[in-house]
């Protein structure tokens, strides 16, 4: 190859490099506003709609799962020249709901947003936001108020748990499988624990042809934490049984009544 021709490729590389370059700071830049923009939701500052808040983030240092909900008020004033509309609050956790008068606020004009945040079943680390929506911001929120904190187990280390059965504790005592068509298989679980001193072997009473039972890992450890998985194959659903119906599973390797060791199930069948 000529001379000529080495220097010409070597200068397109490098034009075309340079391209690339560019072309990738501008990808990474708008990746960044992007991320920032969904993170951190900036106050909007198109004129007739800024919000000013004393506070966004709010440490409320350490809790129970003991005790009683507790409200925190966030300090919103229109700073702007236009009358402006607070539509709705949204929050991101059941343990915390927002209190807020929604409607018109006009220029100058301060308002409250009141957070309740209950600790009850929600132990560890506290990181909780409520968004703040106006009319004319639907789809972003004007502004992101945070909670952060920590939270103790209480002194029912098992009362995240509400459902007993013997020394055996469940998250819920009901299943519900949705839209099952013919042919599938499909498995649900519950979360359980073993409060007592010696390990749990379960099983289950009456189970169906078409259901099956089992734990993760099979044998519960005392004091530790497992699966309950029930499984469905809808194939061998009886012709009958057509759209939703339920039937009970009674564990066995725990104490107490049948009624008191039932977990039901519901299944929602399109053959």
């Amino acid at each position: 190859m000529k001379p000529i021709t080495w220097i010409r490729l070597f200068l397109f590389c490098v034009v075309v490099g340079s391209f690339r370059v560019v072309e990738a700071r501008d990808v990474r830049s708008m990746l960044q506003e992007k991320t920032d923009t969904l993170i951190n939701p900036p106050l909007m500052k198109q004129g007739e709609q800024i919000l000013r808040f004393d506070k966004t983030v709010l440490n409320i240092g350490t809790m129970t799962e003991d005790d009683a909900p507790k409200i925190y008020h966030f300090t919103y004033t229109n700073v702007s020249d236009k009358t402006i509309n607070l539509t709705h609050v949204r929050t991101t956790c059941g343990c915390t709901v927002a209190d807020v008068h929604t409607g018109e606020i006009l220029p100058g004009e301060s308002g409250v947003i009141a957070l309740t945040y209950n600790p009850k079943n929600h132990p560890g680390t506290i990181d909780t936001n409520a968004f703040v929506y106006l009319s004319l911001s639907d789809k972003m929120p004007v502004a992101r108020l945070t909670l952060t904190g920590n939270v103790l187990p209480g002194a029912d280390e098992w009362g995240r748990y509400p459902y007993v059965m013997g020394k055996l504790r469940l998250k819920q005592n009901r299943i519900e499988f949705r839209e099952m068509a013919f042919g599938k298989h499909a498995s649900e679980r519950v979360l359980c624990g073993n409060s007592g001193d010696q390990s749990l072997h379960l099983t289950a009473l009456g189970l169906p042809a078409f259901a099956a039972f089992r734990t993760e890992p099979e044998v519960i450890s005392p004091g530790s934490e497992a699966d309950i998985v029930v499984t469905i194959d809808t194939s061998l659903i009886p012709a009958e049984k057509v759209g939703s119906f339920t039937f009970p599973i009674i564990i066995e390797g725990v104490d107490g009544q049948q009624t008191d060791r039932t977990l039901n199930i519901k299944v929602n069948y399109i053959k």
